[in-house]
């Protein structure tokens, strides 16, 4: 769909960068001191608990007294008095559907209480976390025992991705109702997800202004701790270029300009061009131009063959309205057989 119809693309989070969280947070909680502190709370999270679930036994032992009281008046009545029995009667159900009532809240009560852990798994939670890091990546841990270890710790994990930008939201919820938020970055397609987009072409505008060669650029980029997408950790040079060109500033080699000093018609553009208008892949707007839906011409520069696609300002309208429309399916009339 992205290729073919420049659509935009699905969200999407490696689990690897999640797992390396999960994986820090679980350590710095299993530290022998946040242990401590962790095992008090959940302590008295466990006292608040049992003092609530007193409090609901209380309530339905009352119901229950109500209901047999209800019961016996009901049954102690003479059957000659009707008027009188009927009222009786209905004060029972009444009473009945008032304790099945209190039931259901309280049983409803029970399944929203966090899991209290068991003497056992507190034991070996404390003798696991004498050297987590080590056993987390022995050989003999399996990821069943990981399994084992992030259930007895964690209740739920809720992730958000913010917007459509490299930023992740990660929230956990432990076992007792503590809760950390944390952020994530996790790798994106294109530039201009990345949240510091802005700021990150202004830099490269300055040191470009100082006069500092590309390779320089990128050193002095990573140094400050600019991130680009997807996978890569670091900048160099090419990239750098890349975001000259963004801004209409050429830095690139001859071979890497070789489109510059190409003699163009009126409203003709490179692929790369109108895919930068556009915001689409390039890849699509060549799909396009073998399914003859732009027009186009091959020319010769520095010895590589170039596309120009001819596209006014109306036509360019028409390629973005038509990289927005969604694919329709239409089922086709099965063959008949005979």
């Amino acid at each position: 769909m992205k290729v073919d119809y420049g659509e935009a693309a699905c969200q999407s989070l490696s689990g690897l960068s999640l797992d390396e969280c999960i994986t820090g947070l679980i350590f710095k909680a299993l530290l022998p001191a946040a242990l401590e502190i962790s095992m008090a709370a959940a302590e008295d999270q466990a006292a608040e608990r049992q003092k609530q679930q007193k409090y609901w036994l209380q309530r339905l032992e009352r119901t229950h007294i109500d209901t047999e009281r209800a019961a016996r008046q009901y049954n102690a009545v003479e059957p000659e008095n009707r008027l009188v029995a009927r009222t009786l009667e209905r004060k029972w159900e009444e009473a009945l559907a008032a304790e099945s009532q209190l039931k259901t809240q309280y049983e409803q009560f029970l399944l929203e209480q966090p899991t209290v852990l068991t003497e056992e798994e507190r034991l070996a939670i404390q003798n696991l976390a004498q050297d987590i890091p080590a056993l987390w990546q022995a050989d003999t841990t399996t990821a069943i025992d990981r399994q084992m270890i992030v259930r007895q710790l964690i209740e739920r994990i809720l992730v958000t991705v913010v917007d459509s930008t490299e930023a992740v939201q990660v929230e956990v919820h432990w076992q007792g109702g503590h809760t950390t938020q944390t952020l994530v970055n996790r790798p994106v397609g294109r530039l201009e997800q990345m949240s510091d987009y802005q700021a990150l072409m202004d830099r490269v505008k300055v040191l470009q202004s100082q006069g500092c060669s590309t390779p320089k650029m990128a050193e002095i980029l990573n140094s400050e701790g600019w991130v680009p997408p997807k996978q890569r950790g670091t900048y160099n040079a090419p990239m750098v270029r890349s975001l000259l060109n963004r801004q209409g500033i050429s830095r690139g080699t001859p071979k890497q300009q070789h489109t510059a000093g190409i003699p163009r018609a009126v409203d003709e553009w490179t692929l790369k061009e109108p895919a930068q208008h556009l915001q689409m892949p390039e890849p699509t707007l060549y799909a396009w131009l073998k399914k003859g839906l732009i027009k186009a011409r091959q020319v010769k520069a520095n010895s590589r063959l170039v596309w120009l696609v001819t596209a006014d300002a109306d036509q360019l309208e028409q390629l973005r309205q038509q990289r927005s429309a969604q694919r329709i399916w239409i089922p086709q009339p099965m063959d008949e057989i005979h």
